[in-house]
């Protein structure tokens, strides 16, 4: 086991920890939900096609005298074995991918203009209409670019060489379509442990960018880029194997299901 602890000043520290927590339930959930798409393709092979897995998390309050608040709050998970397997990040929440030089992201006016009224009109009082879902959002830029690699996608899988990159771009992209755009999980980061049968990436300390329609900023902590966010990653993002036999591109009946009623099993997240 590892215990983490936060640079933030005690008055945020349980504060934070609870919301890592709370993100890194959410992105466990949608991992499962992912996995199960996997499993239903007809590429699926059980011993080989990789499962995401993030790690289980708790909070623990001890009692300590010596802090202001008479608690202190600790972070506690499983300790990912970075000697025999190597530590990678997949991704950020800035739009970087392994592998790949990060993209000039030039400054969106009209949505920093979009955001500054909507943080005027908070501060007027002014009535926000409710936070619907909505799939014709035209602030995020989500064209995906095609690989343009034609391989036989049946055999994918049962490679031996398979590259872990692959599944997590097409798990960031799927968040965000299975969410109905609301939702983007990135900044992914662990290891790809091949000594289980399937082999299982392991994760742990995601991002979470959420698209609030209540002007909403940071919904899931100080890594939360929002919209902003979700736009940089399909200025990088090229769709991968992964993405197209998950047909991530197309019109989907799947993406939806109602993902908020399902994911408040595992999660207390709820935007009043």
């Amino acid at each position: 086991m590892v215990v983490k602890e936060t640079k933030y000043n005690e008055r945020e520290r349980v504060a934070f920890h609870e919301r890592f927590a709370e993100t890194q339930d959410l992105a466990s959930y949608l991992a499962n939900e992912f996995n199960e798409r996997l499993r239903r393709s007809p590429s699926y092979t059980p011993s080989s096609t990789p499962q995401l897995c993030f790690l289980s998390c708790s909070v623990l309050l001890l009692k300590d005298p010596s802090w202001p608040t008479g608690e202190r709050g600790m972070l506690v998970e499983k300790m990912l074995d970075t000697d025999r397997f190597c530590w990678t990040k997949w991704n950020d929440n800035n739009g970087s991918v392994l592998g790949q030089k990060r993209a000039h992201n030039p400054i969106d006016v009209e949505f920093e203009m979009k955001e500054l009224l909507r943080e005027m009109n908070r501060k007027l009082g002014a009535l926000e209409e409710g936070d619907k879902d909505s799939n014709d959002d035209d602030s995020v830029s989500d064209v995906e670019s095609d690989s343009g690699d034609n391989e036989d996608e049946a055999n994918y899988h049962n490679k031996n060489d398979i590259d872990p990159s692959d599944y997590l771009q097409a798990f960031t992209h799927f968040t965000y379509r299975f969410t109905r755009k609301k939702v983007m999980v990135c900044d992914l980061q662990g290891v790809f442990n091949t000594d289980v049968i399937p082999p299982m990436i392991e994760l742990t300390d995601p991002a979470i960018h959420y698209a609030s329609t209540k002007g909403r900023r940071m919904v899931f902590g100080r890594t939360d880029k929002g919209r902003s966010g979700m736009s940089a990653f399909f200025k990088t993002h090229k769709c991968t194997k992964i993405c197209k036999i998950l047909h991530l591109s197309a019109h989907n009946k799947e993406w939806s299901c109602d993902w908020r009623q399902e994911s408040a099993q595992c999660t207390n997240f709820r935007e009043n």
